[in-house]
């Protein structure tokens, strides 16, 4: 980009600084100031937690009080906080114009009678109107409580999910579609989760950049330069103190452009490259074999049984078994040590087979305590009589020939990175300790996107970088769930208030189980995706395995082809909360479809600002922002190591008539079965907020006539019961926080003398071990399903961006692999582009943001110039877009680049609406891979073409 800096005059400087200051300040009535100011005012500080993106920084909020008009002046960083250690990115100083955007939603608004969804036509109207219009719709329609679905976004997922879930139960509403999952949760995570036994990586995994000497980056901008203030502060740090950083990315990233070294790769094949470097540190010996042997399942031994499928070796009571390595290893150790009197050593062969317990975080222990060491290499002709005849390999063994044919020259042909390039960046990795490879940020990409991140969560285990200093470090959350379920598994209890405390994949199971099985519902349907699935397994179609809260069968139950036991299984309406589902799924007519479709009874939305969804709603309810309200609990400091607490002070009072999310579901129980009790009995069951002193409390907030009143009780019971919990006082805590911000437990150097990952406690993986054989495919299996994606080990999975095509063949001359990506401003295409600092920004550089990518070599051939209009064309899906040409070397030859956060199309949002783009949406169409329904948005190609005759103009 060149930079162009305008001449500055006096009055140009007058002119300008006018323009802004009237479009950067509130209007006069938002800001309460009377037409004579006094000089005098008082200021106050206040903590709050950022709302941006899942960082969930900590905020300190400086307000200033004038001639009784309360204002918001500054955002920054909490300095008391170790999350984000007093610093904040664009987005997050830049809060504070969120709350006085005058394009919010300031009043309930019903749909003009008449008007048509997609219109924004809508009148403005009381609470009491917006009630009555949703309870007499869904009388007159019939609505049944299966005929629901709730619609989240990130949001009220992260700080609502304890009311959301309740209420979905006491309503019996199996339906919940969460925009973070296709996208990110389900269909990156769950490949790293399978490994270590997490849930939601960007809450549980913080890499501890500052300590690391190599840091690897690997498709992955947004962790850093996108920006996660809590990591990019470490990976400042880590860079200071000398840490060799590679980025490899199909563009020069921000990431990318901090890096020691970019390695420019072809977009879709990052699984190939990561499979190579597996290849080589297991070949050449680049692993921490001790951590192998003692907390992995790499000993457990496996065959192939008759149909050529790995199976796992054990006993008749289902426990792992593994070889014996004849005390070669207590050797080593004894002569590493200078000891005298020597063990005896037997050969391997003639050592014994070892029964290991099913559940454990150290292999060292056989089932009767025997002490041992297990080998990673058993001789061919091992067996057992646990197994008859079939020959035994470890995992270790079986993974190295999974991938045998992985080579740095096979991964050379599709990713275009020289085969002595691949072999050197998986050396210097698994040779420098402590290393790291990030565990990456949004998994829907590709099909092969989850096996991706097994891959990368593998080779952070071969170097042993699992919850030690320089690796990957687990949040103080985490640590104090897990530690309280290894507990309860110890003593043989179950654990309480399950959905607070459970952790890692036994929540996942959790959620799981209670939308997919019918007998937790009355009327005995489970979740429209599990419903669909079976209809399409039935049929021998394509079915997705494990759809947890995705839209999958959505549009097939809106249009009526999905059946449950014989019967319709139809979706009549939404209730959407803080969600954009027109601009977030894909592609954006699957959504308006299913939303102006003629059975589609009632739309329900619920959100700060406008978005591209809202003009499809019949009723729109005003949320509060971030600033303006008391959180309803306390919440976990998010990813951050330590452990910690913290919730939010509002800093002013809402500026509109808006209501907070627990009590819209408090409200809508009352409408849609009036089962209220049912509702607090299940967040007593499911999260330990106590049903009786909520109702209590409650009822004193409504008889005081107290704004959000059951958000109020709530929080004044979280504050008990955590205060109980400490043994403290609630009073304690309150001026904790009010002081400080953050309530801080315990150091994370402290929480892994005696919680660490696997070394001091199990993983919560089925096994407690950190696992390359997996268990939870190895169930999947029995559910009939196939494919590459299901593989129990490590292996190439193929990714298909054309028809007839690999990656590894030549482009057409005007045929482009497609990418996308956040800017460092906007969290993906959030309406925060609608905040004007940032709107600001992001206009000073338009050409970046707003164009489409291109190679110069490229666009030359194709007589493309910068700024000309090209015509991008999907070959796949034949979707069309228009945007306008940003020439740069910055990009791999082979590929277009678009920032994902522009191309609003609702005028409501004016400044994002004004400053155009292309949006991402409209180029990618419905295409899911079968494991969770992930998203391949990036498995396709475009062509791309000049338009003549058109300059000028928003793109």
């Amino acid at each position: 980009m060149a930079w162009s800096f305008p001449r500055l005059t006096r009055r140009s400087f007058l002119k300008s600084t006018g323009v802004a200051g009237a479009a950067l300040a509130p209007p006069l009535l938002l800001n309460g100031c009377a037409t004579r100011q006094s000089p005098e005012s008082t200021e106050e500080v206040s903590y709050s937690i950022c709302n941006f993106c899942s960082s969930l920084c900590n905020v300190r909020v400086t307000s200033k009080t004038r001639n009784g008009a309360k204002r918001i002046v500054k955002l920054d960083g909490n300095p008391n906080s170790t999350l984000n250690r007093g610093k904040m990115c664009a987005r997050g100083q830049a809060g504070m114009r969120q709350t006085y955007d005058s394009d919010r939603i300031k009043t309930p608004l019903i749909r003009v009678e008449g008007s048509k969804r997609g219109e924004y036509a809508f009148r403005a109207a009381s609470w009491g109107e917006a009630w009555e219009y949703i309870a007499r719709k869904t009388q007159q329609a019939a609505i049944q409580p299966w005929e629901w679905t709730m619609v989240g976004g990130w949001t009220s997922c992260v700080f609502y999910m304890n009311w959301a879930v309740p209420f979905a139960l006491a309503n019996q509403i199996p339906n919940i579609v969460a925009s973070p999952m296709q996208h990110c949760v389900t269909t990156g995570h769950l490949g790293t989760d399978v490994v270590t036994g997490n849930f939601n990586i960007h809450d549980e995994i913080l890499p501890d950049y500052d300590n690391a000497k190599y840091i690897l980056l690997i498709g992955n901008n947004a962790s850093i330069g996108a920006v996660s203030t809590c990591r990019m502060v470490r990976f400042a740090q880590g860079k200071k103190n000398g840490a060799k950083v590679v980025a490899v990315d199909p563009r020069l990233s921000e990431t990318a452009a901090k890096a020691d070294e970019w390695i420019s790769i072809r977009p879709g094949t990052d699984l190939d490259l990561c499979l190579a470097m597996l290849h080589v540190m297991l070949e050449e010996g680049h692993y921490d074999a001790n951590f192998l042997r003692r907390h992995t399942n790499m000993p457990f031994l496996v065959y192939r049984d008759q149909a050529d499928a790995w199976q796992l070796a054990k006993d008749a009571q289902g426990r792992p078994l593994v070889k014996d390595d004849g005390g070669k290893q207590r050797l080593k150790e004894a002569l590493a040590a200078g000891e005298h009197q020597l063990p005896q050593v037997l050969d391997i062969t003639d050592a014994p087979i070892r029964v290991l317990p099913a559940y454990s975080n150290d292999n060292r222990f056989d089932i009767d305590g025997y002490a041992f060491c297990p080998a990673l290499e058993v001789p061919p002709g091992t067996r057992s009589e646990h197994t008859g005849e079939h020959e035994l390999m470890t995992v270790f063994q079986a993974q190295r020939e999974e991938i045998k044919a992985s080579t740095p020259e096979w991964a050379e042909k599709s990713t275009g990175i020289p085969a002595d390039t691949i072999r050197r960046i998986a050396r210097e990795f698994g040779t420098t300790r402590p290393a790291i490879v990030d565990p990456g940020w949004h998994g829907a990409r590709y099909g092969s996107m989850m096996m991706l991140r097994r891959v990368q969560a593998m080779m952070q285990a071969l170097n042993g970088g699992i919850d030690r200093e320089g690796g990957w470090i687990m949040s103080g959350e985490f640590h104090h769930k897990a530690a309280k379920q290894w507990q309860a598994k110890q003593a043989g209890t179950p654990m309480q208030s399950q959905l607070s405390n459970l952790a890692g994949l036994d929540f996942a199971n959790l959620v799981i189980g209670a939308v997919s099985r019918g007998e937790n519902f009355s009327h005995g349907r489970p979740g429209f995706s599990w419903a669909y699935a079976q209809q399409q397994k039935k049929a021998g179609k394509p079915w997705v395995a494990l759809p947890v809260m995705a839209d999958e069968g959505l549009k097939e139950s809106v249009e009526g082809k999905l059946e449950w036991n014989g019967e319709p299984y139809r979706t009549r309406a939404l209730f959407v909360n803080a969600a954009n589902p027109v601009r977030h799924y894909y592609p954006d007519t699957y959504w308006k479809e299913m939303l102006q479709h003629k059975d589609m009874e009632l739309v329900v939305l619920l959100d700060v600002l406008p978005s591209d969804t809202t003009p499809y709603a019949d009723v729109i309810l005003p949320n509060s922002t971030y600033l303006e309200r008391d959180e309803p609990t306390l919440y976990g400091n998010g990813v951050n190591q330590d452990l910690a607490i913290t919730t939010r002070y509002a800093a002013i009072e809402p500026l509109y008539d808006s209501w907070e999310s627990p009590d819209v579901l408090l409200r809508l129980t009352e409408i849609l079965s009036g089962n209220v009790e049912g509702l607090l009995q299940n967040m007593e069951a499911l999260t330990g907020l106590p049903a009786e002193p909520v109702k209590a409390a409650l009822a004193r907030n409504r008889a005081a006539d107290i704004k959000s009143p059951f958000s109020a009780a709530c929080r004044e019971v979280a504050f008990a019961t955590k205060a109980e919990q400490l043994g403290v006082t609630p009073e304690h805590i309150d001026k904790t926080l009010r002081e400080k911000g953050v309530y801080h437990e315990e150091n994370w150097q402290d929480l892994l003398k005696h919680s660490a990952i696997p070394e001091q406690m199990p993983a919560v993986t089925p096994s407690g071990r950190i696992e390359f054989f997996s268990s939870l495919f190895d169930s999947l299996r029995a559910m009939g399903v196939e494919g590459a994606a299901f593989n129990v080990l490590a292996g190439a999975v193929p990714v298909s961006c054309r028809k007839t095509q690999g990656m590894d063949e030549p482009l057409e001359p005007d045929e482009f692999y497609f990418t996308y990506g956040k800017t460092p401003t906007v969290s993906y295409g959030s309406t925060n582009s609608n905040n004007p600092v940032l709107y600001a920004i992001n206009s000073f550089k338009s050409d970046v943001y707003r164009g489409v990518w291109i190679h110069p070599e490229r666009a030359a051939a194709l007589g493309i110039g910068n700024g000309d209009w090209i015509n991008l064309t999907n070959t796949l899906s034949g979707q069309q877009q228009r945007g306008v040409a940003h020439v740069t070397r910055k990009v791999h030859r082979d590929a277009i680049f678009l920032h994902s956060s522009f191309g609003i199309e609702n005028p409501q949002l004016t400044r994002s609406y004004a400053y155009g783009g292309v949006a991402t949406n409209k180029l990618i169409p419905h295409n899911v891979e079968p494991v969770v329904a992930g998203f391949r948005s990036q498995e396709f190609t475009i062509k791309v073409s000049k338009v003549n005759n058109i300059k000028g103009g928003v793109v």
